[in-house]
């Protein structure tokens, strides 16, 4: 594979994405870049810029969307609390 130098990368194809990921990453963490197919945008590729990723709370969101509809949210706080099933 041919390694390209891409400097002030702005667009890059489904193909660049997937071929070199990493010359179109460190594009990214620079400017934004904007994924095309077939000549049309499709999404925006950016880096990261603050600290660390932080898993969701899932029991937290399962109660907030189902409340106590959810049976299986009273299983997760009985097992958080150190229950059994």
């Amino acid at each position: 594979m041919c390694h390209v130098l891409m400097y002030n990368m702005s667009t890059a194809s489904v193909r660049q994405l997937r071929h070199d990921f990493a010359s179109v990453e460190a594009a990214a963490k620079k400017a934004p870049v904007k994924i095309t197919r077939r000549g049309k945008v499709i999404g925006v590729f950016s880096a990261r810029r603050n600290g660390k990723w932080h898993a969701p709370d899932f029991a937290a969101r399962a109660k907030e969307d189902f409340g106590t509809r959810f049976s299986s949210v009273a299983l997760v706080d009985k097992l958080a609390d150190g229950g059994e099933r």
